[in-house]
């Protein structure tokens, strides 16, 4: 398969890591010629120098070939102008990133008008993870399947939780309720867990179970104020895109909610689009604000600046003084590592968010008829994947016989199984059926389709 992709910033660079080992013909576009060279010469693809809206360039880029044509600008205008002038060449599906709240309100007309496949909005996707961080404030990151219905969290084992030092077998005396422990991060190291693993502090573990399920397990956690008692307040630091769709979520969930803007004419425009939050003009780092603002009085600190090292530091000083939950938005893989050696786990990183999109839109068209990729998520520092499968035909290896009697990959979990609208942890006798979604842990294996599950496909 043959891939263009235009605009070689972050969410670019990305793309062309990730596509530069799965399509057979990776193409970057971008007027910068020395980033184009850089690409070029770290993921050995194609480069060309100059404008993807521009039909010559397209032409040379041979787009009309193209079975995949994606544009990442800075600027919305010209993703779209690029997307539709492909589209016009003969591209096959076309991908646009669009940041501006305006577009996003016509977003499935400019689809259908324009013939743009996927818009992405980076922006509004990491709104709408943070809010969900929110809604799980022992979780670092959590992972959304069935529209929402069900969920993947991310958790640390810390000095207070009760499952230190417990076995995986162990655990059930305290784990009473339906659940799996997908995976685990520690030192650097992914592995699914089996029996024999033992809990320890710093652990990173996956873990999934019903919404309520999952609310008994913080008491697990040792973090029983975390279950008592909701976020009902944020304190955002920084009026970036991001805040603005991140107030949204947080107005309709009533939630009371102050930012704190150090540019006067952002600080201006915020407040007079939501009129009904307060809108601090001030240097949301400096101390003094912080306390006059009353950072101590708020459930939740989440830290929007441009710069990744002071989103850092802020959070530092809001979990110094006991807030229940802070966010970072950390764009900088350097410093994402930084972050979790000091004991900041909870962070977003949009290009990372988009690029998991991008990817899983990608992996749906490849996949084969038997099954379809409805979500796809990379975890643990982007060295696993859950990718959630529809069973959409009985054309399958898996589907009929039993788990026990599959030969399925050490490297691959079946974390739940979704049939009818109900979340089902499988054990050995259990079947995958047509038209269940199976949701997969996987490391250090390719998965394009739910066969890929098994030794040897």
């Amino acid at each position: 398969m043959k891939v263009i992709i235009v605009g070689g910033g972050k969410v670019g660079e990305l793309l062309c890591a990730d596509f530069s080992n799965t399509f057979d013909e990776v193409t970057i576009i971008d007027t910068n010629e020395r980033r184009v060279e850089k690409l070029v010469e770290i993921y050995d693809i194609n480069g060309l120098i100059g404008n993807g809206a521009n039909s010559d360039i397209l032409l040379e880029a041979d787009a009309a070939n193209a079975d995949m044509f994606i544009s990442v600008t800075t600027s919305d205008e010209i993703n779209m102008i690029a997307c539709i002038a492909a589209k016009q060449i003969g591209a096959k599906y076309t991908i646009a990133r669009i940041r501006n709240p305006e577009y996003s309100k016509t977003k499935e007309f400019i689809k259908q008008s324009l013939g743009i496949d996927l818009m992405v909005n980076p922006e509004y996707e990491a709104a709408k993870q943070i809010f969900y961080m929110l809604k799980y404030p022992t979780a670092i990151k959590v992972e959304s399947f069935s529209n929402n219905k069900f969920n993947i969290l991310e958790v640390i084992i810390d000095n207070n939780s009760i499952l230190k030092g417990v076995s995986l077998i162990e655990s059930k005396n305290y784990i009473d309720f339906p659940s799996l422990v997908c995976l685990v991060e520690r030192h650097g190291n992914v592995f699914v867990p089996r029996g024999n693993y033992v809990f320890e502090i710093g652990d990173k573990i996956h873990i999934t179970a019903s919404n309520k399920n999952l609310k008994k397990f913080y008491k697990l956690l040792g973090n029983k104020d975390n279950l008592e008692k909701k976020i009902t307040s944020s304190l955002i630091i920084g009026a970036s895109k991001i805040t603005y769709y991140l107030v949204d979520f947080l107005q309709k969930a009533s939630f009371y909610t102050k930012v704190i803007e150090i540019d006067k004419d952002k600080a201006i425009t915020l407040s007079e689009t939501y009129p009904e939050i307060d809108v601090i003009w001030a240097d949301g780092s400096d101390r003094d604000t912080l306390i006059e603002e009353g950072i101590q009085t708020f459930d939740s600190c989440i830290s929007l600046t441009g710069l990744d090292e002071e989103n850092i530091i802020i959070n530092l000083y809001a979990d110094k003084l006991g807030i229940k939950k802070t966010v970072a938005k950390v764009n900088r893989a350097s410093l994402k590592q930084i972050a979790e050696d000091i004991g900041q786990y909870s962070y977003i990183t949009p290009k990372e968010i988009v690029g998991n999109i991008i990817k899983k839109y990608t992996k749906s068209l490849q996949g084969s008829r038997a099954s379809d990729i409805e979500n796809f998520y990379r975890i643990a520092n982007s060295k696993a994947e859950v990718i959630e499968f529809k069973i959409t035909s009985d054309h399958s290896r898996v589907i009929g016989t039993k788990l026990k009697d599959l030969n399925i990959n050490n490297n691959t979990l079946i974390a739940f199984i979704i049939r009818n609208n109900k979340q089902i942890f499988p054990n050995g006798d259990d079947e995958i059926k047509v038209n269940d979604n199976v949701v997969v842990v996987n490391y250090q294996q390719k998965l394009e389709h739910i066969d890929d599950i098994l030794v040897g496909r």
